[in-house]
C-alpha cells in the first residue's frame, strides 16, 4: 500500500500544472499592474512596449523549455515574465506586487521550486528575462529628443488644454521594432489633408458635432462605442485575443507563448509606426482646430467655439496624426486573424468596464475583426480627440505593421 501511494503521489507531481493558460494569465497581470497609469505615484511605462517586451521573454522561456513537462514550461515562463515585469515597471517599486503575481501560480503549477526542475526552469526563465532586457536596454526608448514647439498656425500641434508645453514620448518615433522589421520610416502614413484644403472641412465638422459631449447628433450607439474602447488598446486588445484563442492553447506552451509574442511585437511596432507620423506631420487636434479664433476653412466658415469640450477628455497630450488607438486596432486585429485561419469571422463577448461618467460595464457582441478594428477607431471620433482620417488611415497602417510582424516572425522573433 505504501509503495503504490508513494508512485502514485509521484505521477500526480509529475502531471500537476496550473490548469488554465499560463501566458494569458500573465498577459492579464500585466494588464492589472498598467491599468491604473499611476503607480506609487509614477507613470507606467509606454503602452506597446513593456507588453512587447515580456512576450518576448515569455517566448523565449517556452522555447528553451519546450522539451519538459507542462508544469516545467509553465514556471520557466512564469519566472520569466515575473523578471521583465519588474524591469518594465522599473525594479523594486513592485517588487512585492509582481512576486505575489508569481507567488499566486507556483502551488497550482505544482513542480517543487527548489527540485533540481524548479531551480532549472527558474534559471532558464531568468537567463530568458536577461537576455530579452540586455537587449532593449539601449533601443532608444531613453534617448532625448528636443521637441520645438511650432508657432500657433492652422494644422500645427499646440498643447491640449492641461497638457505639457512638450508632448507625449517624442522618443517613440525612434524606439527600435521588434522582430527584425528594419526601418520604421517604410510604415509612415501619406500626408494627412491640408486645414486649409477643401476635403478637410467636412473632416472638422463631422468630429465637431459627433465628438462634442453634449452632443445632439450623436447616436447613443456611438456614445458608448467611444466609452466601450477608451480604455489601452493594448490590454483591450489582449482581451479580445483571450475570448477567441479561449483555452485551446493550455497545454501547449510554445504555442500560446508564440501568439501573443506576435500579437505583443505587432501592438508595440503599431505604436512606433503611429508615433514617426506623429512627429513627421506634427498635426493638431480637433480641441486646438475648433477654438482657434481666426477663420481658415477654405469656404471661410468660422468654426471658433472657444468653450468647445470633447465626450472623452482630457485630449491626449499628443499629436492627432496618426491616431495610436487606431494603429493598435489594425495590427491587433491582422494578428489575430491569421491565426483564426485567415478569417475575420469570430462570435464572442467582450466586457469593457469604463470608469469615467458613471457608465460602468459595457458588453458587445464581437463578429468581425476587422470591423471591431475600425470601430475602435472610430471610437476616438465619436469621443472628439481624433479627425477620422487619423482613424482610418492608423487602422491602414496598424493592419500593414500587423501582417509584416507575422510574416517575418518566425525568422526574426529573436530579434528583441
Amino acid at each position: 500500500m505504501k509503495l503504490f501511494t508513494a508512485i502514485a503521489s509521484l505521477v500526480a507531481t509529475a502531471s500537476a500544472a496550473y490548469p488554465g493558460d499560463i501566458v494569458q494569465y500573465w498577459v492579464d497581470q500585466s494588464a492589472i499592474l498598467v491599468n491604473g497609469t499611476v503607480i506609487n505615484g509614477l507613470p507606467s511605462p509606454p503602452s506597446g512596449w513593456y507588453e512587447a517586451i515580456v512576450q518576448g521573454a515569455v517566448y523565449l522561456a517556452a522555447t528553451e523549455s519546450a522539451s519538459k513537462s507542462l508544469a516545467f514550461q509553465q514556471l520557466a515562463v512564469s519566472h520569466a515574465a515575473h523578471d521583465a515585469l519588474l524591469w518594465t515597471f522599473h525594479g523594486t517599486r513592485l517588487y512585492a506586487t509582481v512576486n505575489s503575481k508569481l507567488k499566486a501560480v507556483l502551488a497550482p503549477i505544482g513542480l517543487n521550486a527548489s527540485s533540481p526542475d524548479g531551480i532549472s526552469a527558474r534559471d532558464i526563465g531568468r537567463e530568458a528575462a536577461r537576455t530579452v532586457i540586455v537587449a532593449r536596454a539601449d533601443d532608444g526608448i531613453n534617448n532625448f529628443v528636443d521637441y520645438e514647439q511650432q508657432p500657433a498656425a492652422p494644422g500645427v500641434y499646440q498643447a491640449t488644454p492641461g497638457g505639457s508645453p512638450i508632448p507625449d514620448t517624442p522618443q517613440a518615433q525612434f524606439i527600435r521594432l521588434f522582430g527584425g522589421l528594419g526601418d520604421v520610416k517604410r510604415f509612415r502614413a501619406p500626408p494627412p489633408p491640408n486645414a486649409t484644403s477643401p476635403e478637410y472641412e467636412p473632416y472638422l465638422i463631422q468630429v465637431k458635432t459627433q465628438g462634442e459631449r453634449n452632443s445632439t447628433v450623436r447616436k447613443p450607439y456611438d456614445t458608448q462605442t467611444a466609452y466601450f474602447w477608451r480604455e489601452s488598446s493594448p490590454i483591450g486588445w489582449n482581451r479580445l485575443a483571450h475570448a477567441v484563442v479561449g483555452n485551446s492553447l493550455a497545454t501547449d506552451v510554445v504555442a500560446s507563448a508564440k501568439f501573443y509574442a506576435q500579437l505583443n511585437y505587432a501592438l508595440a511596432n503599431a505604436a512606433i509606426a503611429s508615433w514617426d507620423s506623429k512627429y513627421f506631420y506634427n498635426s493638431w487636434r480637433p480641441i486646438t482646430a475648433i477654438r482657434y479664433p481666426d477663420t481658415y476653412l477654405h469656404s471661410n466658415r468660422s468654426v471658433y467655439d472657444p468653450n468647445w469640450t470633447p465626450l472623452l477628455t482630457p485630449t491626449p497630450n499628443h499629436q492627432d496624426y496618426l491616431s495610436t488607438h487606431a494603429t493598435f486596432g489594425g495590427a491587433a486585429a491582422a494578428v489575430i486573424k491569421i491565426w483564426n485561419n485567415n478569417s475575420d469571422v469570430v462570435d464572442v463577448r467582450l466586457s469593457s468596464n469604463v470608469t469615467v461618467d458613471n457608465v460602468g460595464v459595457i458588453t458587445r457582441r464581437v463578429t468581425n475583426l476587422t470591423a471591431a478594428a475600425y470601430e475602435n477607431g472610430d471610437s476616438r471620433v465619436f469621443g472628439g480627440i481624433h479627425f477620422q482620417f487619423a482613424s482610418d488611415v492608423g487602422n491602414e497602417i496598424g493592419a500593414w505593421v500587423g501582417r509584416e510582424t507575422v510574416k517575418v516572425f518566425d525568422s526574426n522573433w529573436d530579434d528583441f
